[in-house]
């Protein structure tokens, strides 16, 4: 299965990508359409598609922030959102995806990704070298998450 991670451009592929951030991560916690979109950082946010033959099957983003304090300074990522249809979940898309942010985030010379992994994943975020850092957020005030980095230097 060869796959295509790239930038979604035409409408139709922003709303499959859409789609798949609401029915894979909103829609089971009850919330309405448009909650995959209502974060602040959607603006400024990196979006990419995963695409088999020419067909959405994943979606991801990130953001990039930049740490002014502290030991260490300079851009960083924040692991946003990734949904993967069903259909194609335990084909590698996931961790093609995770290669593909670091990427991204080493080229910038990121020295961590960062985000708030639900419970339900950590032990995947664990496989692909990311370690806790401490309590998440309750997402939606219904999805406990573990606060977790994996170092890039």
């Amino acid at each position: 299965m060869e796959l295509e991670l790239v930038e979604p451009k035409t409408e139709a592929e922003f709303e499959t990508y859409y789609r798949l951030r609401y029915e894979r991560l909103r829609k089971p916690l009850g919330l309405p359409p448009g909650a995959e979109r209502d974060d602040p950082m959607e603006p400024a946010t990196i979006h990419r598609v995963v695409k088999v033959n020419g067909r959405v099957v994943a979606a991801a983003c990130w953001v990039v922030g930049m740490r002014r304090d502290g030991k260490v300074r300079g851009p960083y990522v924040r692991f946003r959102q990734m949904a993967v249809d069903p259909e194609f979940e335990g084909a590698g898309i996931g961790n093609a995806i995770m290669r593909h942010v670091e990427e991204s985030a080493r080229a910038i010379g990121a020295f961590e990704l960062v985000g708030n992994v639900r419970m339900e994943n950590v032990a995947w975020f664990r496989r692909n070298g990311w370690v806790e850092v401490g309590e998440g957020v309750t997402l939606y005030e219904q999805v406990e998450s573990l606060a977790m980095i994996k170092p890039l230097q």
